[in-house]
Parts: C-alpha cells; structure tokens; sequence
C-alpha cells in the first residue's frame, strides 16, 4: 500500500516515515523544501517537491496513492506575523489534500491538527474528542488555523463520505533522545509541561490509524503521553480505539 505524507522533511515526520517502512509501506515524501533529509535517501525514491497550497502539485504527489499523511503545515515565528502563510498552507492547503483525495478515491486521510495542551483552563475542565478551545493570546492565528483545517475535513467526511481520521498530539517531542524539536533538553523544558508526547508515540499512532479497520467516518483522537493528560483528554479512548500504548509518559518530568 502506498502513503503519501505531507511536510515529509520535517522533524516529526522522520519518525512515521520509518515506523511506515518498517511496516512495510511504500511512501511517496512531499514537501516544498529543496533540502531533503539525507536518511530518506534510504527509504523510498518517491521524493516529489512542491507547494501544498497549489492543487497541480498536490494532485502530482497523491497520484497512484493509498493513504494519506497530511503533516504540512506552517510553522516559525514569522509565518504567524501575517495570515496569509498560514491560511495557505493549513486551511488551502488541506483543503487540496482532501478535494484530491476525493478525486483520486484515496481509502483513508490522516490529518496532523493539536490538542490545546498549550491553553490555561480549569482543572477540572475535561476535553474529549469534539472540544475545541483556541488561545487569546499569540497562538490564536495558528488555533484557527487548525480549528478550520478540522471543520474542512468533517465537511469532506460527512458531505462525500470519506474516511478522514484527525489525530491531535500534545507538545511534540523526542522521549528516547529527552530533547524537544530545537534540540533543548526536556529537563529544561517549561512549554505545555503535562502536555507532551514523543514523536514515535505518534509514528505508533499513526501506524495504528492506518490499519484500523473502520466505516467510512470523521474520528478525532488526542495523543498526549504525559501523564497529567489523562486528567483532562480522553487518553482513553484513544488507547482503546487505536489499540495501543503510549510508550513515554514522561512520569520523571
């Protein structure tokens, strides 16, 4: 079966890739980037560079694909300082990657969204799986952003009966290498504190979704490893429907 992932160079992308070779995927890599990352040299040959939010390039990568992987999204400082990057990227953008799929009859779409690990709510607030609350504050523009990248897929779901499945992590970060995405240790790491996951918790989740056997449906699952998630995100369901673990909890942090 052949997945196409999208933002294919990136950081958390490198641990799905290999959990998909490992499990025997072939993977067609996209991004915009002219940099490729010298290990995907040794996974696949299906490297194609473009622009998510030009439909032309999208529809070249997904041809002939199985699965979708949709990673791509803008991230820096600066690309919040004006709308337009990030609501070509994260809302144009995905909606290319799900108006190809639906013509290209892909059998499943996986979407990369957020949990608002990063938001001050009462404690005794509890998210599940429709919850949505974006932040007042600097990271209002890319909440929205993701907010209407969620409500793009449902639609696509419910009006032309797709299977999209939406994963929302926590803090992304690295619990084998105790570094976050800059590199920083996670014993300096102050951010989402209780709201991290580690990036192969994801690969795993990612893996997970795939195989899952399901209707053609909307699902949205939280992926936060911390172990103060399960307090306030229906960790469990998550663990339950994806029949699996999260591998880093973060119990010493």
């Amino acid at each position: 079966m052949k997945v196409l992932v999208t933002g294919g160079f990136g950081w958390t992308a490198r641990s799905i890739i290999e959990a998909l070779h490992i499990n025997n995927f072939e993977i067609v890599v996209f991004d915009i980037s002219s940099k490729i990352p010298s290990y995907l040299n040794e996974i696949t040959s299906n490297i194609i560079t473009g622009n998510i939010s030009t439909l032309e390039d999208v529809k070249r990568a997904m041809t002939g694909c199985d699965y979708v992987i949709h990673l791509a999204v803008a991230i820096g400082e600066n690309d919040y300082k004006q709308p337009d990057v990030p609501f070509d990227v994260n809302v144009k953008g995905t909606y290319n990657i799900l108006e190809i799929a639906r013509e290209l009859n892909v059998k499943k779409t996986i979407i990369m969204s957020e949990a608002p690990v990063h938001i001050n709510f009462k404690e005794d607030k509890i998210f599940s799986q429709t919850d949505w609350q974006s932040s007042s504050g600097e990271d209002h523009l890319y909440d929205l952003t993701k907010r209407l990248q969620e409500s793009i897929a449902k639609d696509f779901s419910e009006t032309f009966g797709m299977n999209i499945i939406v994963l929302r992590p926590g803090h992304i970060v690295d619990g084998k290498e105790h570094i976050d995405p800059l590199g920083n240790s996670l014993e300096d790491l102050k951010y989402c504190k209780g709201g991290w996951v580690c990036r192969y918790d994801i690969a795993k989740a990612c893996i997970s979704a795939l195989k899952m056997e399901s209707p053609t449906t909307y699902n949205t699952f939280h992926l936060i490893g911390s172990y103060q998630a399960k307090k306030q995100f229906d960790i469990s369901r998550t663990e339950e429907v994806l029949d699996m673990k999260f591998d880093n909890t973060f119990e010493n942090y």
